[in-house]
């Protein structure tokens, strides 16, 4: 996505929306970036938990949602250092780049997560992606 800071006629530019509110003339997720986006196993767990909670989900509750669904055992018999390793891919790579893409809203600062503006964009693809994973009900 290209940020111009000015437009041709040489007057500074609306500062961007923020991620709750998608600017409308960007046009929608582009199929690659859907597919991108998809192209991680953990990237499809976080964005089929955020689709099936009812509100932002806790960064540790996504976390052990994720290792869980992942190991294919209940959080109790998951290692913490597998959900330590989740952690991490989480914080520092899956969710910057959905968030990027506005599949997701990640709060840092609250440690909270929940489905962004373009999230449905995707919905119709994690559907046949998630599908065909035995670990998680869609």
């Amino acid at each position: 996505m290209k940020d111009d800071t000015a437009h041709s006629n040489g007057r500074s530019a609306s500062p961007a929306p923020s991620p709750r509110e998608p600017d409308f003339d960007v046009p929608p997720l582009s199929q690659d970036n859907v597919f991108d986006a998809l192209s991680s196993k953990r990237s499809r767990y976080v964005l089929v938990a955020l689709r099936e909670a009812e509100g932002p989900l806790d960064l540790r509750e996504l976390v052990d949602t994720v290792a869980s669904w992942e190991t294919n055992k209940p959080i109790d018999l998951v290692s913490e250092e597998h959900c330590s390793r989740v952690f991490t891919s989480l914080r520092h790579s899956q969710l910057p780049k959905l968030s990027m893409m506005g599949l997701v809203d990640y709060d840092e600062d609250d440690s909270l997560v929940e489905r962004g503006p373009y999230a449905e964009q995707a919905d119709a693809y994690l559907d046949i992606a998630a599908s065909r994973d035995e670990n998680v009900d869609v």
